[in-house]
């Protein structure tokens, strides 16, 4: 729980940073929810991983697998460097603006230098273009996976009272909120584990009485 609410509060915070034009603040702090995230969904791989040893007897033959470290990996490296390219951008935008002139010039040439600023402003759109789509394929993914697999465990094990909606409904949820009820999502994570955990926890062996 920990690590969902730091995550919040860091994503809170970028957001308000960025409205503010803090542009390096704003992706520090985006970095950090990021990084608190992948976290967070390395321990619940580690939980979930531990079900599944539990009851693999049960799920060997209905276990879908899925790349689990793969995905959270690109979630990290993505995030991480679309934010960074993200900072650069912004520099580099605010430097273009500096020497373009101001007011429609007729006829005007673009200089050498500016023209290769465009390009590199160009270049740095649209890597942070294709950094942005791999995390967000990565996130979506990682919400499918989630969802999916802690149902499936739900189901064969027999235990437990929640019932998730499809992993699209949570996605899109996020979007609609600009990002905010993902954290739901991730709370409900926690939760699913925690009761599956409780609920799957071999009784401890009785002892018999000892004849006096």
């Amino acid at each position: 729980m920990w690590y969902i609410t730091a995550a919040l509060v860091l994503y809170a915070a970028s957001i308000a940073a960025g409205i503010a034009g803090q542009a390096l603040l704003s992706a520090v702090f985006g970095i950090g929810s990021t990084v608190a995230v992948a976290t967070y969904l390395t321990k619940a791989h580690s939980l979930l991983v531990n079900l599944r040893e539990k009851l693999w007897d049960r799920l060997a033959a209905v276990w879908l697998g899925g790349e689990y470290a793969a995905a959270i990996w690109l979630y990290v490296l993505s995030g991480v460097g679309a934010q960074i390219l993200s900072v650069l951008l912004a520099g580099q935008l605010e430097s273009l603006a500096s020497i373009l002139p101001k007011g429609p010039v007729p006829n005007a040439a673009v200089d050498q230098e500016t023209f290769g600023r465009l390009l590199g402003v160009a270049a740095l759109g649209l890597g942070l273009l294709g950094l942005a789509l791999v995390w967000l394929a990565s996130w979506a993914y990682l919400i499918e996976l989630f969802t999916r697999d802690l149902y499936l465990i739900r189901a064969v094990a027999g235990v437990g009272t929640f019932r998730p909606y499809s992993a699209t409904f949570y996605i899109i949820l996020s979007i609609v909120t600009l990002g905010f009820l993902y954290f739901y999502w991730l709370y409900s994570v926690w939760r699913w584990i925690s009761q599956l955990t409780n609920l799957t926890k071999s009784p401890p062996p009785s002892q018999g009485l000892v004849a006096t």
